[in-house]
């Protein structure tokens, strides 16, 4: 189902990334963010917000339950990512972190601690859908370099999972133990 929603977007982000101004229209933007989803359902109902310039922008509110994030019309690589609207208080603090001018080591460091000390609202657990394409791409989803899931499970522990905490063809989990542990699903 996945790669039929992706396939179907290849001639749109083609002809997008063909003759595209510097800033994509906003119902393309929202359709290219919404392409981690996978299902048409997901896409249609989701928040998606985008950054314009030093501002977060809403692009269209949402009645689902994902919040995605444009990608970046001024940078020529392509990023789009889904996630869960529960995990909104733990992505806009590092969106309010990276304003105050944060490195994203710094904005994980920080965002751990707060939740840690539980300040910080995460939850239990919950899913997020990205998209990556390296500089240069030209819109051929089979180019598409990284496509992966990510399900935030905070403070899980490898051995408790199951799961390797290296890189692997499949699932694998991301800082074991910690605030914001997390399992990759890599294809």
């Amino acid at each position: 189902m996945f790669r039929r929603s992706f396939t179907a977007l290849t001639a749109l982000i083609a002809a997008l990334l063909i003759a595209a101004p510097a800033e994509v229209a906003a119902q393309d933007a929202i359709a290219l963010a919404v392409a981690p989803l996978p299902s048409a359902g997901e896409q249609a109902g989701a928040k998606v917000i985008r950054k314009q310039g030093s501002e977060w922008v809403t692009l269209r509110e949402g009645t689902g339950m994902f919040i995605c994030i444009a990608d970046d019309a001024s940078d020529d690589r392509f990023h789009s990512s889904c996630y869960h609207k529960s995990l909104e208080p733990y992505m806009a603090r590092g969106r309010d972190l990276a304003a105050g001018g944060a490195t994203g080591g710094e904005s994980v460091q920080t965002r751990i601690a707060e939740i840690e000390a539980g300040t910080l609202e995460m939850p239990s657990y919950a899913f997020l859908h990205s998209i990556f394409a390296a500089e240069g791409w030209s819109g051929d989803m089979e180019a598409v370099q990284a496509h992966f899931s990510v399900i935030y499970t905070p403070f899980a522990k490898a051995e408790d999972l199951g799961l390797p905490t290296e890189r692997t063809n499949g699932a694998w989990l991301m800082a074991s133990g910690m605030a914001n542990s997390h399992i990759m699903i890599t294809p």
